[in-house]
């Protein structure tokens, strides 16, 4: 392509007439854009292709000028992301930097801590209170046995009666007695078995004499039962 002569543009609806562009600017230098062989043509400022039996030519689009749109499209959405971003990290640096100007007071954590539960101390079981014997209900208690042998009746003389013309005295004894096998009669003596005048009945009235030669004087009568206990009635004669 020369710098002074116009291209003519091929159209091929008309055949091979070529047609010239009108320069809108006035300039006397029109240009015209070169078709590829069997390529759809183009507007004469490199627009849109020109469909066929359309009367205007499509609006100019210029490749530059999309390329560079598309360009500042990318940059304003990196702008933005990077915008973006940079406001989460001032907020996370506010945030951190507001934690540690300000202490945050935190409550410790209670910490649990087994406690030993105290083991049931084996219970010691009470011994059951033992039944008491029941008490005897109060008898009657028996008199005591009588004595074996007994006296059931005893008397004798306290003095003797003694003059210059009668040397001696008679004294009565009687007695009577109770489960008594044997008895004797005694002077001078409190048992008259160990040491008898004579053997006497265990029921008896009995007279001995009283030697007036002597101021006074002891006699007793002692009874035995079956299985040798003895009984006793001891009694002092004085001389009147």
């Amino acid at each position: 392509m020369s710098n002074d002569q116009p291209t003519e543009r091929f159209d091929a609806q008309n055949g091979d007439a070529p047609t010239k562009r009108f320069d809108a600017q006035g300039s006397d230098a029109p240009t015209v854009r070169f078709e590829p062989a069997g390529g759809m043509p183009t507007g004469a400022a490199g627009g849109g292709p020109v469909p066929p039996g359309s009367g205007e030519p499509p609006t100019p689009f210029s490749e530059p000028e999309g390329k560079s749109r598309t360009l500042l499209i990318i940059l304003a959405i990196v702008g933005g992301l990077l915008l973006i971003a940079l406001v989460i990290a001032l907020t996370l640096m506010a945030t951190r930097g507001s934690g540690d100007s300000v202490p945050v007071a935190t409550s410790p954590t209670p910490s649990t801590t087994a406690s030993e539960s105290p083991s049931p101390e084996p219970s010691e079981t009470e011994p059951e209170p033992e039944e008491s014997a029941p008490e005897p209900e109060p008898t009657t208690a028996p008199p005591p046995p009588a004595e074996s042998p007994s006296f059931a009746t005893f008397s004798a003389p306290e003095s003797a009666m003694c003059t210059a013309a009668n040397p001696t005295s008679q004294l009565t004894f009687s007695w009577s007695s109770t489960d008594a096998v044997a008895a004797w009669i005694g002077v001078a003596t409190t048992n008259a078995k160990a040491a008898p005048y004579e053997e006497v009945p265990t029921t008896a009235t009995y007279t001995i004499d009283y030697q007036c030669s002597n101021d006074s004087e002891v006699y007793t009568v002692t009874l035995e039962d079956s299985v040798g206990n003895l009984a006793h009635e001891t009694v002092t004669v004085t001389k009147n």
